[in-house]
């Protein structure tokens, strides 16, 4: 369960190493020797410009590898994947705040802490600014791995009358349910689905259809189209997402799947798992699952070894789908 005693009062902590800019497309390449002529050497040249490629095209799914570039950044910056849920669910004078008024919250600490520690130091850490870095928390909520509730999600501190006797009510634990946690908790994950799902398709917009080397040098894009998104319209986005949520009805699901699933009129349904935040509305999915804004999303890329050396390091690749190659072949999973 999870414990909202504060601890932290930002979003930024310590290491990682600097994400540049992605790799170029994998591009055909020619040596020349002495005798090579001028006009086979100006016909290349050509070639070159006009942007010739060699070798197959991989396609992986767009929402894997944006979560693993988010979900690295937070770890790499020596925080918690669960620090963020309780930041933000944490009361405050005036009990749990609204979570998109959370978030703007720790905007101005974020930014005093980066201050005190040095921005030449924070450059090294993460190619993120200090509110990009606050606003990239709800991505990691949204897109982090879940097992099971992490709040208290069964109200018992009503009892059904046959079972009220005197010998229940001496033995009887008293209840911890926190019906404000409980429904604050709920609102968190189905505004950071949404939320996630608006800045996904501001990234893959600004990605294009451009052919990446491979799949670290599509997370290092990822960041940096993120970052190339202005604060406001992140800030209207998470302010967007909550409107839909905040005022509405939840119906939880406790019927024992082992998974956190919870349905919101009129929002849609939710579902939290091993693969991140599933969001599903009018029949089918919107958004988790490989889909973002109800449309199957892939990224180009020129390679996928950088898969099997993550793999090797790890074990797992964390985006839990397969890496396909143009004409339809398997290149093995991603996990």
């Amino acid at each position: 369960m999870i414990s909202v005693r504060f601890t932290v009062p930002c979003l930024m902590l310590a290491m990682v190493s600097a994400c540049g800019s992605g790799g170029p497309s994998l591009s055909g390449s020619a040596s020349e020797n002495s005798g090579s002529n001028s006009g086979l050497s100006s016909l290349w040249e050509k070639v070159r410009a006009l942007g010739f490629e060699t070798g197959k095209t991989y396609e992986m799914p767009a929402v894997g590898i944006m979560a693993d570039a988010f979900l690295a950044d937070i770890q790499a910056r020596g925080m918690a994947l669960d620090a963020p849920a309780r930041i933000f669910l944490a009361p405050g004078a005036h009990g749990r705040s609204r979570f998109d008024v959370a978030v703007e919250a720790h905007v101005v600490p974020t930014r005093a802490e980066i201050a005190e520690t040095g921005i030449e130091k924070m450059r090294a850490v993460t190619p993120l600014d200090p509110d990009h870095i606050v606003y990239a928390a709800p991505i990691a909520l949204a897109m982090q791995p879940r097992k099971g509730w992490e709040v208290n999600a069964i109200d018992d501190r009503h009892v059904d009358p046959q079972f009220d006797t005197p010998f229940f009510r001496a033995h009887r634990q008293p209840s911890t349910y926190d019906e404000d946690l409980h429904i604050r908790y709920m609102e968190m994950l189905a505004i950071s689905a949404i939320y996630t799902n608006t800045v996904f398709a501001l990234i893959d917009k600004e990605l294009g259809t451009s052919r990446l080397s491979d799949p670290d040098a599509a997370r290092k894009q990822v960041l940096i189209a993120f970052l190339a998104i202005p604060v406001d319209t992140l800030k209207e986005a998470l302010a967007a997402a909550a409107n839909q949520v905040v005022g509405g009805r939840f119906s939880t699901d406790l019927t024992g799947s082992g998974n956190i699933h919870f349905t919101h009129i009129p929002a849609g349904d939710f579902v939290a798992d091993p693969r991140g935040l599933t969001w599903t509305r009018a029949g089918g999915v919107w958004f988790g699952d490989g889909r973002i804004n109800g449309q199957t999303v892939n990224l180009r890329l020129a390679s996928t070894s950088s898969l099997s050396q993550r793999q090797a390091q790890s074990g797992t690749q964390g985006t839990n789908a397969e890496a396909k190659v143009e004409g339809g072949a398997n290149v093995g999973q991603a996990q």
